[in-house]
């Protein structure tokens, strides 16, 4: 399995983004883009029709109360659709629409949300992100309590590409990575960081073995 440090952003405006995504060309490989309707999480973000460069692959992060509908909207500009359980009433079925668009599929989690609510479909799917804060905004409370959640993903499969998002500072993006994580997505520690080639430095060291 690949280890990721995936740069995760919120913006309000194109100008926004794109200040953020030259902050990180030529540093990361992946970028999760915070797609937020104000609805699922009380928070806004890249709920317009934005553009993106070609300088990397796309995961939208899709914290909206109609996933499928961005979809629908917007596949040709990403790469992978990272869908919240909690959004939908036919999993098997979402699954299928977003591979029909040709794009990868991740299952997400908040925090209080069971694991096995995703346990029957990782055959399907090309990884679970696992939310380590509640989620909606830059700065959440890390919630050490999600890690067993973690190591009961990993110990049930060998395989499956694990990502984590919230609170992923040197420290615990350590904690994830030893509880069976490989992707980790930062937000707050990189955009609000004076020396981001320094902090992405951070936490490749915390977590590449």
């Amino acid at each position: 399995m690949d280890t990721l440090i995936v740069p995760a952003i919120i913006a309000k405006t194109q100008d926004e983004l794109d200040e953020m995504l030259g902050k990180v060309r030529g540093k990361a490989e992946r970028i999760m883009l915070d797609v937020m309707d104000g609805e699922f999480v009380p928070n806004t973000s890249l709920d317009f029709d934005f553009e993106l460069p070609d300088d990397f692959e796309y995961e939208a992060h899709l914290m909206t109360v109609k996933p499928l509908d961005w979809v629908k909207e917007n596949a040709e500009k990403v790469d992978i659709a990272t869908l919240h359980v909690e959004t939908l009433d036919d999993i098997v079925g979402a699954i299928g629409f977003v591979k029909s668009k040709s794009l990868k599929v991740i299952l997400a989690l908040k925090p209080e949300t069971n694991l096995e609510t995703v346990l029957s479909y990782l055959h399907e799917v090309h990884g679970v992100l696992i939310l380590t804060v509640d989620p909606g905004r830059y700065g959440g409370k890390f919630l050490p309590a999600v890690l067993g959640k973690i190591e009961q993903l990993r110990e049930i499969s060998a395989t499956i590409s694990i990502e984590v998002d919230g609170g992923m500072n040197p420290t615990n993006a350590r904690l994830a990575r030893d509880a069976g994580a490989n992707i980790f997505a930062s937000g707050s520690y990189l955009f609000k960081s004076s020396d981001i080639d320094g902090a992405i430095k951070e936490l490749e060291d915390a977590v590449l073995v």
